[in-house]
């Protein structure tokens, strides 16, 4: 059995002749044509499994290979494997050893559901380069397809596959290859490419789920796993936003960045702030643009009162917010983005400059010191609110945010955290419901109702409805908030 660490980058077809002029790709190199054949039934229930199963044929040879699901983020993919020669172009289960095979395998009359589903078939260019630094990285370049009995699909793919040294330096290097040309991220194995294309699922969004910490682990590893779970969170929610219509795909990736900012922040007196925060914000802030028109569409649907037109000027303007997110999504900045998170996460530089004592304790002492200062600080925060205007509601706002963060990325070290979260996220809702108010002023300049006084005056008096209510609610909200026992 073996590990693979691999990061795998998308080219477009057009873009290969210019790959292969690059610098570090002039050394020598091997071609091999590559046909794959994958195993399972027509429920996939190896796939439920977890495990993928396929027989490669090159040339005479046949390699059967058994592999775990794994994890993809950042591009990079992390799986177990198995793989044997056989000499039949079907699977020999008895070659994998023991354990290897989930126990539904164990029963024949399952084994004899299992059946070629798909194949790929493709010409594989490898080079193996030694970085400075000694690690030893395979850069494969794969063109061709994956087909059924009945469809198909182009593949154009780079792998680079850590063959030894650390991960970090995959990320370097697909960020040197993609100086020179347009390369993105692919978090879609072949296999799952392969799975959707034989039996294609529909889209969905997805939440953020629990963040599981345990005792055992320091601050330092509890920070770097919050912040994969974010992005995974994130990349979770990219095809909904790319190819689907559920409004909820933009909303989630928007909060995966806030939660991956608010991380960063909460780590801020021990780790230094990445110099990407800027990048989060660029591609949060495109994102809030959209949601906001998604919320305003959504609630003029909920009107007592018809406002036709005025519904579809703001559905082409939430379009056209679409049209951007998705240019975003597909551009290099993006993926240069999450590369470069990926090379910091990795590299771990910040314990040049880190609280160290701090950082090698256990989590808990981390958590419950900041959960503790942040409470307090929040709770004088909030002194006088009934006095509060617009502004000092919203600063209030971005306040319990983090706070909601903070309790649900360290939740799983306390027990009773449910009382407290809960009532922080009463008040992020009655502040919400404040907050979208004061936003419909700012997009009905852009959805050119300047001239329309009667619709505009209509909509800032239903708004403004909309906030007494809220603010009657928000005190009750906040004594409620008080009351709660720290849960830390």
């Amino acid at each position: 059995m073996s590990t693979e660490i691999e990061l795998k980058l998308y080219i477009a077809p057009k873009d290969i002749k210019k790959f292969l002029q690059h610098p570090l790709l002039q050394s020598a190199h091997h071609t091999q044509h590559l046909y794959n054949t994958y195993f399972d039934t027509p429920k996939h229930d190896l796939l439920q499994r977890g495990v993928g199963l396929r027989v490669r044929r090159i040339g005479d040879k046949r390699l059967q290979t058994l592999k775990t699901a794994g994890v993809a983020l950042g591009g990079l993919h992390k799986r177990q494997e198995w793989e044997n020669e056989i000499s039949t172009d079907t699977p020999v289960y008895s070659q994998f050893p023991s354990g290897a095979l989930p126990k539904w395998c164990l029963k024949q009359k399952n084994i004899n559901k299992i059946e070629a589903i798909f194949t790929t078939d493709f010409q594989r260019t490898t080079w193996l380069l030694t970085t400075k630094s000694g690690s030893k990285i395979e850069v494969v370049l794969d063109q061709g397809e994956i087909k059924n009995k009945t469809a198909s699909i182009p593949l154009s793919e780079i792998e680079l596959e850590l063959k030894s040294g650390s991960p970090h330096t995959l990320y370097k290097m697909a960020l040197s290859l993609q100086k020179t040309q347009t390369l993105l991220i692919e978090n879609k194995s072949k296999a799952e490419r392969g799975y959707t294309l034989h039996k294609p699922k529909p889209l969905t969004y997805h939440k953020a789920g629990v963040v599981t910490l345990t005792p055992e682990m320091t601050a330092e590893q509890a920070f770097i796993h919050i912040l994969w779970h974010c992005l995974e969170h994130l990349q979770a929610n990219e095809d909904m936003v790319l190819y689907g219509n559920d409004i909820e795909g933009v909303h989630q990736m928007r909060v995966a960045l806030r939660r991956l900012r608010s991380c960063l922040n909460w780590y801020k007196p021990l780790i230094q702030e990445s110099k990407l925060y800027d990048e989060l914000k660029w591609i949060t802030n495109n994102l809030g643009n959209a949601r906001d028109w998604d919320v305003f569409a959504l609630s003029l649907q909920e009107m007592p009162f018809p406002l036709t037109n005025l519904e579809k000027t703001v559905e082409d303007l939430q379009a056209r917010a679409y049209v951007n997110v998705r240019k975003i999504l597909r551009s290099t900045r993006y993926s240069r983005m999450l590369l470069l998170l990926g090379k910091w996460i990795s590299q771990r530089r910040w314990r040049r400059k880190a609280k160290l004592v701090v950082l090698d304790k256990p989590v808990k002492y981390f958590a419950s010191d900041s959960l503790e200062q942040y409470h307090q600080y929040l709770c004088q925060k909030g002194e006088n609110l009934a006095q509060f205007d617009l502004e000092q509601l919203h600063d209030l706002r971005l306040v319990i945010k983090k706070m909601a963060y903070g309790s649900h990325f360290f939740a799983t070290l306390y027990s009773h955290s449910h009382p407290y979260a809960k009532s922080l996220s009463r008040l992020q809702d009655e502040l919400g419901i404040i907050h979208d108010g004061n936003v419909v002023s700012y997009l009905l300049n852009q959805a050119s109702l300047s001239e329309n006084a009667p619709v505009r005056y209509l909509l800032k008096g239903w708004y403004a409805h909309q906030r007494m209510i809220g603010l009657g609610r928000l005190e009750k909200s906040w004594q409620t908030f008080l009351k709660q026992d720290i849960f830390w």
